[in-house]
């Protein structure tokens, strides 16, 4: 640390005594006068940007060790030894008793004939930590909690993304967790056949245990973008198939080279390596002949003649290598080279001829647009309408399957028939066994989904397409019940869900948290997942699984529980959910999604991973009988979950609400992801980049967390109770599921602050400006004081705000007050974590007070490409710095490059033009500090992340 470096411990300690003055100063705010101090100390010169950085970077380190531990605590991983143990004890204890082998064999194998729950890896853009602080974070959570290990007292890499964020770097990282998680997954197979084989003896390797699906959409998913065009997904698909085949490969290589010279099994080990060989330089010849194909005439009919080639070597099936290895299980005889055998199966099984099973997803509107395009007659206009859905069931019923080639892929202009042709090439060509999901987004009509069946069909992919609807909107969660009812009624819909075996939806708890609050969202979609299943319980379909996929965060606003994993995954899918299906005799299967960079913290190495995997499996477990008050109690829970929504539905139109998003809009936080911010469709200015409606979840949430506040968590919970506080407290201490949803508010509420939200609000009062001008106390910066002040004077952020805040607080005090009762800590006296998070607030709001003085110092200029002055210093205001420096370089250059030297000419001159160093001050006294301010500004925004534990 440097000599002279800020001191944050005794910052931490002003924050506490400012809190302690309060009471007796209502107008005081801790942060924006600890902020107001370090800037005046920064614009004096008394401290420099430097220190601002050091004392930042410093409380950034602490906050992410802080996070990483956690990851290690959540995940619930100790030493791998353990891992295993606890698994090995689970899937023994699911052995049967009794004295029949026979008996207690096949009962034990129908348990894990079908897979309870699964992971879904997706793209979203939560990819805020870099590869390398990424490490460092899975470093020190497997580093155990020894705080006086000098190693793990600082990071040491930057707290911010890696540059240039594109699909393929995705992409790559989604695959570095699968790796990591087929690891896991492999080595749970082996614990499962070790702990078998010793009640079964060898019967145990024929078992084909289900344990778990794991699959990715990173490379499929175009809802919302139409950057992904077919040939980059068939291609991600054929190197995903590359890389299982090789990791296959490796792994038997292994196995092989510990057995014994004995003809009969060598014959058969020959036999794989040769098939797997010859599969992968099949599929390597693929990949090149597809990735070249963009940049030859007629490369794309030469790539398509190369990958439909009809030769033996390219596997489109399983089942010929897996019918090997049983062969060769057959034929050794030691116990755990059967044991691996086995698990290499089993691994194979799981994934197919990828490295996980895919997702395809699309959103509605492409769906029917598509389905309108191809019919092109009128009634498809309206597809709510009853006569539309009969004219639907009867073309699913007369249907005549069309083939397709990759030319087909070329021409077809409609995204969603575009998709369906995809998974037609890759089941003709990739693989033909492994199923594939179909998501639709923002499903609001049985129509819908009726279309997807009917393509499915239409293509000849009904057979391995789970179609799964989306409910995420309030409109879809209010009417899901209904939708799903509906399609049940139509015996083309059943017909399809019976040959699949499953009837799949999928629940949005990101922009349903968005739009209603998230724990009406959460309830919502609790209430869908009982309607599901007594609707399946009572439609008379024999052996069709509820399959529920559900999409959520990694933030508490976007539906990730702050606790474990074991409560992360209850609180989306509860115990009730569970026995509900199993009172109506309904198998169900649940997924649950990792999203992004955050997300894939979960599998960033082999240990987590195993740890990760095995609480999943476990989770499956059938849930013990349970009457929890909350669901017995159906008026008082309807009427608080109604008024939390109808407070949150009006939290999200409040204007204030609308100026928190806008005021700096998406400008405090670096790219995180390769996708759009909005949806394509949308045009917005920046006028108009606070409305909720328009924005993501993801950067919506992100926003929330860098004002201070995550509102659509917290908030309204002393509202919903009402006068009927004394019934609800009885009710909180009854049920344990009502404690779990409590204690995600109160962990939201330790984290969130109104000082902070206020604080943020301050720099765009022109009273404060106008009062700091009006000491005298900074004659330096007096004008530029001065200019704020008058330019805010009519600026309405500042207003708003504050006025959102007070609407908050007078919830938040009533909230406080109900978690206090039950014993919940809420925060209402921050510790030491939170005053650190205090602490960058205020750091980085005197930071931007630092930009905005710069920006009142910008030279005036004459209108430039129809720019004005006041429009440049409307855009540094919301931090809009990158466009702000750009602008002024181009009209005030720097200097001139690219001239020949002044030495080359004999004759002299007394006159140097202005844009060669006149505007050096300029350069280097404001744009340049600008842009090192904006930097620190983001990466402070990496520090706030951190305490909350995700981004967005």
């Amino acid at each position: 640390m440097q000599s002279d470096a800020i001191n944050e411990f005794a910052l931490r300690d002003e924050l506490r005594r400012l809190r302690t003055q309060v009471p007796d100063s209502p107008q005081l705010n801790p942060i924006v006068s600890l902020a107001f101090d370090l800037s005046r100390q920064l614009e004096s010169g008394k401290i420099s940007l430097d220190h601002l950085r050091g004392l930042s970077g410093r409380l950034m380190d602490r906050a992410c060790i802080h996070r990483a531990r956690r990851l290690r605590d959540r995940i619930g991983y100790t030493e791998h030894a353990d891992t295993i143990k606890e698994f090995t004890e689970f899937v023994e204890s699911r052995i049967p008793d009794g004295e029949g082998d026979s008996d207690r064999f096949e009962a034990f194998a129908e348990r894990w004939s079908r897979v309870r729950n699964g992971i879904v890896l997706t793209a979203h853009p939560t990819f805020g930590l870099s590869e390398a602080l990424t490490r460092r974070m899975v470093e020190i959570a497997m580093g155990g909690d020894d705080d006086d290990d000098e190693i793990n007292d600082r990071i040491g890499v930057p707290h911010r993304p890696d540059e240039n964020i594109d699909l393929s770097y995705e992409h790559a990282r989604a695959m570095d967790a699968i790796r990591n998680m087929r690891s896991g997954y492999y080595e749970l197979l082996n614990a499962f056949f070790s702990i078998t084989a010793q009640h079964f003896g060898d019967r145990a390797y024929t078992l084909r245990p289900k344990l778990a699906t794991m699959a990715s959409w990173v490379g499929y998913d175009l809802d919302g973008r139409t950057d992904i065009q077919w040939n980059r997904s068939f291609l991600i698909k054929l190197q995903e198939k590359f890389a299982a085949l090789s990791e296959v490969r490796e792994r038997f290589l292994t196995i092989r080279h510990r057995i014994t010279n004995e003809e009969g099994i060598m014959r058969v080990a020959r036999q794989i390596t040769g098939k797997l060989d010859l599969a992968i330089a099949a599929v390597d010849e693929q990949i090149k002949s597809l990735s070249n194909a963009q940049q030859e005439s007629g490369g794309l009919a030469r790539a398509a003649n190369v990958i439909t080639r009809g030769d033996s070597y390219n596997l489109t099936s399983i089942s010929p290598l897996t019918g090997l290895i049983d062969d060769m299980i057959a034929s050794v005889d030691a116990p755990q080279i059967k044991r691996q055998l086995a698990s290499l199966n089993g691994l194979i099984e799981a994934t197919g001829l990828g490295m996980a099973h895919i997702h395809v997803r699309i959103n509605a509107s492409q769906l029917n647009n598509a389905f309108r395009a191809y019919v092109h007659e009128p009634w498809t206009h309206d597809l709510s309408e009853r006569q539309a859905l009969q004219r639907i069931v009867e073309m699913i019923r007369d249907v005549d399957e069309e083939s397709v080639n990759f030319q087909t892929l070329e021409l077809e202009t409609a995204t969603a028939i575009r998709q369906f042709a995809l998974i037609s090439q890759i089941r003709k060509h990739v693989d033909s066994d492994t199923p594939i999901r179909f998501l639709i987004a923002e499903c609001e009509s049985p129509a819908t989904v009726l279309i997807a069946v009917f393509f499915a069909k239409l293509f000849g992919v009904s057979d391995i397409v789970d179609i799964s609807p989306l409910f995420e909107t309030p409109e879809g969660l209010e009417t899901g019940a209904r939708l799903l009812d509906r399609l049940l009624e139509e015996p083309a819909y059943r017909d399809y869900i019976k040959g699949r075996g499953r009837m799949s939806i999928q629940t949005g708890f990101s922009d349903a948290g968005r739009f209603i609050g998230q724990i009406s969202a959460t309830l919502a979609i609790e209430r869908l997942h009982f309607a599901l299943a007594a609707m399946l319980g009572k439609s008379g379909l024999q052996d069709v699984e509820a399959l529920i996929f559900s999409t959520h965060g990694e933030s508490m606003g976007r539906g990730a529980h702050p606790d474990d994993l074991k409560t992360r995954l209850k609180y989306v899918f509860s115990d009730e959910a569970r026995r509900r299906f199993v009172g109506y005799g309904v198998p169900v299967k649940h997924e649950t999604s990792f999203q992004g960079g955050d997300g894939y913290l979960w599998f960033a190495n082999r240990g987590l991973s195993t740890r990760a995997l095995a609480t999943i499996i476990m989770d499956g477990a059938q849930a013990a009988e349970s009457e929890d008050a909350l669901y017995h109690r159906s008026s008082l829970t309807l009427d608080f979950m109604l008024r939390l929504k109808a407070y949150q539905q009006n939290l999200f139109a409040h204007p204030g609400y609308r100026a928190v998003l806008g005021a700096f809009g998406t400008n405090l936080l670096f790219k995180t992801g390769s996708r759009a911010v909005k949806r394509q469709s949308d045009q917005a200015t920046v006028a108009d980049r606070g409305d909720p409606s328009r924005m993501r979840a993801i950067p919506n949430n992100a926003i929330l967390q860098q004002f201070g506040y995550v509102a659509n968590v917290v908030a309204g919970l002393g509202i919903a109770v009402g006068t009927d506080r004394d019934r609800f407290l009885t009710l909180a201490e009854q049920s344990a599921r009502l404690q779990t949803l409590l204690e995600m508010i109160a962990h939201g509420k330790r984290l969130s602050s109104l000082n902070a939200l206020s604080a943020n609000a301050s720099v765009f009062d022109a009273g404060f400006w106008a009062l700091r001008a009006s000491w005298g106390r900074e004659p330096e910066i007096e004008p530029a004081l001065r200019n704020l002040a008058s330019y805010l004077l009519s600026d309405t952020r500042a207003a708003a705000i504050n006025g959102f805040a007070h609407h908050l607080r007078l919830d938040a005090i009533d909230l406080h007050q109900i978690l206090e009762t039950l014993g919940i800590e809420g925060g209402k006296v921050p510790d030491d974590h939170r005053l650190e998070l205090d602490l960058l607030h205020a750091v980085r709001l005197a930071v931007i007070m630092r930009v905005f003085i710069l920006a009142a110092q910008l030279p005036r200029f004459a209108q430039q490409n129809d720019t004005s002055h006041s429009q440049i210093l409307n855009l540094a205001l919301g931090l809009d710095v990158p466009e702000v420096v750009a602008f002024m370089r181009q009209v005030f250059p720097h200097k001139v490059t690219g001239g020949p030297a002044a030495a080359a000419f004999d004759e002299a001159a007394s006159y140097r033009p202005h844009g060669i160093d006149d505007y050096a001050r300029l350069e280097t006294e404001i744009l340049e500090p600008m842009e090192q301010a904006y930097e620190l500004i983001r990466e402070i925004g990496t520090g706030i992340t951190h305490h909350f534990g995700a981004f967005g």
